[in-house]
Order: structure tokens, then sequence, then C-alpha cells
């Protein structure tokens, strides 16, 4: 038997196929019950296990009945009958007397001798005479039963074709069952021999003709077919070979790459010489135009189109297609559906295509491929692919060339393929050598390697690569020299290096030369501006040459508009940062996303100075826009600091969870990119956000949240360190802290007039320094708080400030008794919260809008602030507010308690233990005795006996 695909490298189990296989049996039963021919076929894609299957089904046959295989092979396609001779010559398990008989092989011999040489109708009758003789000879030698099996019929004669169709129309009047194993595709027509069985009858019992097609195998065959393979390799090979039994059992052994690549799996991996000579079989005969279009093409990759195969094999077009149509003829390739391209068959056969060509001639194809791929517009993955193969080669002849492409190819796939653009830099800066007249363009090379990897996040590769070059780049009036050196300081600005930031945009803004473009100026400017910001040293203004023109265009000058409103509303400086901001705005709603896609810290600075400004609309609406163009360009260099933009403008929204969500994935960002100082600001968010949800186990966990921001930045007088110390210390108040909340405030704002902290928040933090006061029981400091951010709030004139102001004056006035005073104070918190869009502060507001009413038996006022401040809460997701609106009115023992240790204390008072009160409000027993020994603490008393009595004295409600 001629070796096949599918025993090239036969494995010694067998998997599988089990309805399949019982389908022969069933055949094999049927044909002995009724004594009476019937027919098999065995189809599907080469290495299928075609062979391997029926050589499997009549083993488990067993004795009952004889069988004789015969096997076509390419080369012997002019012999006539030469399968039947080879069947009964040559088959297996033959009985004894058919076989020595003068019916086998000389009967054969003389029915080779009496078929016609010509296809002539005159000789149809001598020809149907000797198939009719053939088929009395086949039936003598079935008479007690016989298993015929006719492999790689796709290679017959036309006398063995002739030869079954014949005992098709005439069947052998004798138990034979005829086993017909081909491959569809190879044939004249896909079904030479009848139409495939419906599916819906592929299980019943078999007629005359059944029809099998086998199918891949499956993963789990696949695993148990080759048991010691680890898996992950498995899935590759797998993946490569489709499941393909027979492709999967050649390709070379070790870790597989699923790549679509020839030229790389003809470089690296191989298939075994005895594999490639199997293969060879269905190319050796082909004329010299097919074989060379059929090497072009395993060259070329699939799919490939015939105008690229023709200048690939130097072939004219016609020639090319008139090949490609051949070559799918005999299913060498096939063409791909929808297209006016070709595939080859299976990427195995490609590969052994490719190791069987000549090396030196496949690499003057890739010369060809190449320069025929960048004359037609090919994509420029296809056009770097073939730059790769001939930069890995040792003449390097052509290297500038390849050079070229993989430059060109990366800036077209950066935005969309980052890290493809990143390899082929890469490559193309090995491939250029340090010498003199190279040194121009390794500098390109080296700058667009070190922007692309400083934007999907490694920044210490673009800042080693900046390091390296910058120094080296000369001044030039173009701007590039400055282009570069403000690269240079975004990048040690996002790692936290603010100072060397600044040091280095202002040296090279000093020199820049006469004439110099404004687009580097403007760069620098703003990298200048962002850092002062970060480092607590905001530099509020345009430079003077810079300063003209404040409503041009271009996303350079909105950048450094929109810093410098940002440093500006930073100081405090209402008017110049709506100014400013105005026209940054103007410009880059005018600018098409194309030309903002590279500038996501403006968009952040646009975002924060509107956020600021109480624009919260326009912030939310600039950050979105930043943040779909980023993702689109997966640049993670500015996607953290959008993301903690985003964050703020949900929180002061009152979308607590939104805010978390956003803040923690910021967090993720900047731990992927290796920035510190941004993973401060994330875990600061996320830990204000956290303690104003208020969740049973909110507490602790802002706390922490907000010392892992505090020990990341310690440095209190940065913008990150500032903001980490005013979490913790809001996180502490909520938490039942006021002493270290009050510490913490202090230290960050530098003195009691908080001047190192923001000018145009401090209304917002003197309000926490008030509510921190009365929570330690000192109303007359939380005045002396509550009018100083009266008058800052007169300063700033931002209604969500005044807000803050307002509410804290209430609070106080509440704490003191002054319940109708309190009222008008707490109302106007409410509504200028209402109209600066801060729901959660506005529902805060209306809790203690009712517990005044209340207090001041105003109860329809109550009722309607009650209801509404519970919706607004529920809307915010937060359960401060419901916490809040539980506690008694008036008395000042209780304020030293925060919302949640009431509610305890208050539960306790009801006898409940500790175990009940843990589950009512999911936390721990333990974390209830804590709480309960802190209420203890502040009460002044020893018992629980002691608590309850209490409670009872303070509070009288029935709620």
């Amino acid at each position: 038997m001629t070796p096949g695909l599918e025993s090239a490298s036969l494995s010694p189990r067998f998997v599988g196929r089990r309805p399949q296989l019982a389908r022969i049996g069933r055949a094999q039963a049927t044909v002995l019950s009724r004594r009476w021919q019937m027919v098999c076929e065995v189809v599907g894609e080469p290495g299928i296990g075609k062979t391997r299957f029926v050589h499997e089904a009549l083993q488990r046959c067993g004795p009952t009945i004889p069988w004789a295989v015969g096997t076509c092979s390419p080369d012997e396609r002019g012999v006539p009958f030469h399968v039947f001779r080879h069947a009964f010559s040559e088959g297996q398990s033959l009985r004894h007397e058919v076989r020595a008989g003068r019916p086998t092989e000389e009967t054969w011999a003389e029915s080779v001798a009496a078929v016609p040489t010509a296809p002539a109708r005159a000789s149809d009758a001598r020809r149907f005479r000797t198939y009719q003789l053939a088929r009395r000879l086949i039936g003598l030698a079935a008479r007690d039963g016989l298993v015929l099996v006719l492999d790689d019929l796709h290679w017959a004669d036309a006398s063995s074709t002739g030869l079954i169709a014949h005992l098709l129309r005439y069947p052998v009047p004798a138990p034979l069952l005829l086993v017909l194993v081909y491959r569809p595709r190879q044939m004249a027509t896909p079904m030479p021999f009848g139409p495939p069985v419906p599916a819906e009858h592929a299980d019943a019992d078999p007629t005359s003709h059944d029809r099998i097609e086998l199918h891949p195998l499956s993963v789990a065959e696949v695993g148990l077919l080759h048991p010691h393979v680890d898996q992950a390799e498995l899935r590759a090979r797998y993946d490569l070979s489709g499941g393909n039994p027979g492709y999967l059992a050649v390709l070379p052994s070790g870790p597989t790459s699923t790549s679509a690549d020839p030229i790389r799996e003809a470089q690296g991996a191989r298939l075994t010489d005895a594999a490639v000579a199997v293969l060879r079989r269905e190319w050796v005969d082909l004329p010299p135009v097919e074989l060379t279009c059929l090497r072009a093409g395993a060259i070329v990759d699939a799919p490939f189109s015939t105008d690229l195969l023709a200048k690939v094999a130097q072939v004219p077009p016609s020639a090319a297609v008139e090949a490609s149509w051949r070559l799918a003829r005999l299913d060498l390739v096939r063409r791909v559906p929808g297209t006016g391209r070709f595939a080859f068959r299976h990427p195995v056969l490609r590969m052994a295509v490719a190791q069987d060509t000549d090396p030196a001639w496949q690499v003057k194809a890739c010369v060809r491929a190449l320069t025929a791929l960048v004359e037609l517009g090919a994509p420029p993955t296809d056009r770097a692919r073939y730059a790769e193969r001939l930069l890995s080669l040792p003449n390097g002849g052509w290297a500038d060339r390849c050079v070229t492409v993989l430059c060109r190819a990366a800036q077209e796939v950066r935005r969309e393929t980052p890290d493809l653009a990143i390899r082929w830099l890469r490559l193309a800066l090995c491939a250029l050598r340090p010498t003199a007249g190279l040194t121009r363009r390794r500098q390109d090379v080296s700058l667009a390697l070190a922007q692309i990897t400083g934007e999907t996040g490694d920044l210490a590769e673009s800042r080693a690569l900046l390091q390296e070059i910058v120094p080296l780049v000369p001044a030039d009036p173009d701007g590039r020299r400055a282009r570069a050196v403000a690269l240079w300081a975004r990048v040690e600005r996002l790692l936290g290096n603010y100072a060397e930031a600044a040091a280095i945009s202002r040296r090279e803004l000093a020199a820049l030369p006469a004439g110099a473009g404004p687009a580097g100026a403007y760069r620098l400017a703003t990298e200048i501006g962002v850092a002062g910001i970060l480092a607590g040293h905001p530099v509020t203004g345009v430079p003077d040459m810079l300063a003209g023109d404040l409503g041009g265009s271009g996303a350079d000058r909105a950048s450094l508009l929109a810093v410098s409103s940002l440093a500006a509303a930073h100081d405090g400086s209402l008017d110049d940062a709506r100014g400013l901001l105005d026209a940054g705005t103007r410009i880059v709603d005018a600018l098409p996303d194309r030309d903002m896609r590279d500038h996501p810290d403006c968009f952040t600075a646009l975002g924060l100075s509107e956020l600021y400004l109480e624009r919260q609309a326009d912030a939310a609406r600039h950050l979105d826009r930043g943040l779909t163009l980023v993702r689109a360009s997966h640049r993670d260099d500015g996607l953290c600091q959008l993301l903690l933009g985003r964050s703020q403008v949900a929180y002061h929204g009152g979308q607590l969870n939104t805010a978390i969500a956003l803040a923690t994935e910021a967090g993720i960002v900047a731990r992927r990119i290796g920035s510190h100082h941004l993973l401060s600001f994330a875990l600061a968010f996320e830990a204000e956000a956290t303690a104003w949800r208020g969740g049973p186990q909110d507490d602790d966990r802002a706390v922490a949240l907000a010392r892992s921001a505090v020990g990341i930045a310690a440095d209190l007088t940065t913008w990150c360190g500032r903001t980490a110390a005013t979490a913790l210390a809001t996180a502490a108040l909520l938490s039942g802290d006021p002493g270290t909340c009050v510490e913490l405030v202090l230290s960050a704002g530098g003195d009691n007039r908080l001047s190192r902290l923001q000018t145009s928040l401090r209304p917002r933090w003197y309000e926490l320094l008030c509510a921190a006061a009365l929570a330690a029981g000192e109303v007359a400091d939380a005045e002396r708080q509550a009018r100083l951010a009266m008058t800052e709030a007169d300063q700033m004139g931002l209604r969500g400030q005044r807000g803050f102001a307002e509410s804290a004056y209430g609070e106080v006035l509440l704490a003191r008794g002054e319940f109708r005073a309190a009222l008008p104070h707490l109302q106007t918190a409410a509504d200028l919260f209402r109209t600066g869009g801060m729901v959660l502060r506005r529902s805060l507001a209306l809790a203690s809008l009712a517990r005044a009413a209340e207090a001041a038996d105003q109860t329809a006022l109550a009722a309607r602030a009650r209801r509404r401040a519970l919706e607004l809460a529920g809307w915010c997701a937060t359960e401060r507010v419901g916490l809040r609106l539980a506690r008694p009115v008036g008395p000042r023992e209780v304020a030293a308690l925060t919302d949640r240790e009431w509610r305890i204390a208050r539960l306790a008072a009801t006898g409940a233990t500790s175990r009940l009160i843990g589950r009512q409000l999911n936390i721990s027993p333990r974390t209830v005795e804590a709480h309960l020994t802190r209420i203890y603490r502040k009460a002044g008393v020893a018992s629980r006996s002691a608590l309850v009595a209490w409670v009872a004295r303070l509070d009288d409600t029935d709620r």
C-alpha cells in the first residue's frame, strides 16, 4: 500500500469516529445478511484520516469476512485498472483459492489488454464487455463475502473510475462491500459516485449506498491522540492544523507558532523530510509555470492576488491567472469566496512548499514581493512582513529600503496596533548601524519609538531613549528639537519628576532659535504649566512670546490655553481662567478628532478647569471625548489622567459608584505604566468617594485607601500630596476621627489660612474643618471656620463653594439649637448645590434642613426635605443621608459620634446583641464591639445598661 498523508506519521492510538465506525460495521452486517453488494464512500480533506479510519474499521470487522485493499498512485494513472490490479495482487487477507487461481492476476491482465486504447464511440460495446467480465471476476472473488477497499481514488485512472461507475449501475450479486476512499475536491466532480446521505438519515440503517464524510477532530480528541503535549502548545498546534490529524502529525515538535506568515514558518519551524516527501507528490509533476506560481504563492502568503503572484513569479499576468485556476482544480490552492484571491489549501501545505523551495530563490522572491507590495499600495502589515524577513538575512544590501518600509508601516498602524509598530521600529533601529551617515535617521527612528512606547505606557523605555537621543538632536528652526524636548519633559512629568520636567522645558524654551515655529514653544510652555500645577507652584498667564492672538487655531495653542486656565482657576483668578478657558474651548470644539487625538492632556486640563469653574456638563463632554480618542488610540499615557478627571466630575455630581469605578480603572492603568503619583491620585479619589458612600465596610476601606495614597505621595507641597492628605482627612472625619481630619487639612494647607490649598476650593475645606470641629464638640471653632468659608466664598463667586459656606454656617446654628435661624442657610445651601450640580451635597443639605425643620415644628417643610433627600441619596448610592436623618437634633453629646456609631448605639439600646447588630448592618460582631468601645469612651459610660439610659435621655424620637 502506497503511503499517503494519513499514514505519514501514524499514531498507535485511534480516537473518535465512533458513529462512522458503527456505520461501516452495519454495512458489513448488511452485506452478509442480504448477500448483495453495498457501497460505502469515505470522503474528506487530505490528511483527515480516511486511510487510518478504513484500516481501523477493517480491523474491527474481525475474521468474518476477507478483505482486499487497492491504492492509487499519481504516477500510475496511465495504467488501466491499476487500483483493482493492486487490490487483487497486493491486497491483504484475500482467500487463498482466489489469490492463487487464474481468475485473479492473470485474468486482470487479460482484462487490461482488452480495454480499448481510445475512447471512441465504436469501442463502447467492447468496453462494456470488459466491465462485465471484470464484474464477474469480482463476483467470483466475493462469492463467500469480500470487503474491497479502493483508496486514493482521486488518483485513479479512467478505466478504474469507469468500472466503479459500472459496478454502481450493475451491482455484483454477491456479498461485496465496496469501500471507496477519495478526496472529493480533487476528483473531476465533487460527488462522482452519488450524492451524500442527508444528515437526518446519517445514522439510519444503510441501504445499498452510504457516504461517510470525515470531519476534523475536536480539541479533546486531539488531546487524547497526543497526551504528553503541553496544553498551551497543543492548542496552538490545533489552531494551526485545524484539527486535521494528518497535518497535526507532521507538524514540527516543540512550540508551534500560530502565525500565518509562511516566511517565518519556513525560516523557523520545519516539517520533517518524510512529511515534505509525502506532500511533494502533489506538485512534483506540475508544469514549470504552475510550479513557479505555486512556490511564489508560498512566499506571497494567503490570500494572494494574481497580480502580485505574477510579479513574484515573473510570469505574465494572464499566465498567473491560468496557473492559479489550474492549481485550484488540483486543490493545491482554493479561491477565497467573494474575492478574486487564492489561498493555500492548508497552512501546512504552504509550509511544505516553502520548505521545498530553493532559499536563494526565496530571497529574490521576497525582494520582488516587497517591491510589488509597495507599488500596489498594500496594507502596512503585508509590506512590513517581507521587510522583517529580508532584514534577518545576512546580506544587508536592502536594509535602508526595509527600514523605510518598517517606519512608514509603524506610523500607519501606531494607533490601531501600537505593539506591532513598536516591534517594527525596534527592528528598524537594530538595522541602522550607528555610523555618521545614519545619525539623523537613527534619531528619527529613536524619537518615533520613544513617542510610541511612551503613549502605550512604557515610560521607562521611552525615558531611556529620550535621554540618549535628545541631547544629540541639534537646534533647528522647524522645531524638531523643541518637540523632542517637550516629549521628554512630558515623560518625566508622568513619572512624577516635576522639577526636572520644568527645568528642561525652561532651558529649551529660552534657547529656541529665532524664527522657530510656534508648535514646539507651545508644547514646552504647556509642560512648564502642567509641571508647575502638579508641583504646587502654578504658573499663571501665557508666556510673552506666545501671548498674542489668544483666539488662534491649533491643538498646541488650545493645550496651552487650557493649562493656563487651570492654573488661574487653581489660584482663584476666576475671570482670567474663564477668558483662557473660553478661548481654548473655541479651538478644541472647532477641531476634528484627527487633530485632537494626540492631545489628551488638553482634554484633561479643559475638563478640570471647567469642573472647578462649575461647568460640569462641559467638563464631562470634553473628558468623554478625550476618553473616546485615547481608547481608540490605545494611549495609556493619557488614559489615566482622563479617567481621574472624569472620576472627579462624577464625584462632584454625586455619582459615587461611577466615581469609584473610574478611579479604580485609573489605578490599574497607573500601575501598568509605572506612574506612582497618578496611582496616588487614583487611590485618593477612590477613598473619598468610598467614604461618602458610607456602606458598612466603606469606612475602613476608605481610610486604608487614603493611607496608601498618602504613603505614595508624602510631599504635601505637591498637588498629589495635598489631594491624598485631604482625602484621608475626609475619610478620617466620616469614620469618627475629627482630630486627625483637622491635623491633615492644616498640614496640607500649610497654615490656618490654608494658603497652600487650591484657592477656588477653600470654602469646601473650611466646611470640612467646621464639620470636624462640630464632631469634636467645639462649636466656637466651628463658627470661626464657617465664617472663613463665607469670606472665601464671597471672593470666589462660585455657587457650589457658596453652598459649602452656607451649609457650614447652617450646621453651626443647628448645633447651637437655633433651628429657625439655621433654616434659611440650609435651604440656600441646598438651592446652591442644585444649581451647581452637586447632587450628593444637596441631599446632605436637605437632610440637615429636614432635621432643623422638625426641631422647629415645621412639619410640611421637614417631610418635603426628608423625602427629597432620600430620593437623591438613592440616586447617589449613599447611606450617609439616611444615617444623618436618624440622628437627634440639639444635644452636643451626640456630635462626637459618627452617623454609624449613633445607629449602633440606638440598636444596642434596644437590647440587640452584637451578632444581631452585625447581621442587620452586614458587619462582623468584632467590628460591632470595636464601635461600641469607641461609643462608651465618647459617651462617658462603662456598660450597656448605662448606654441604654444615655440614649434614652438624648433620643426621644420614634425613628
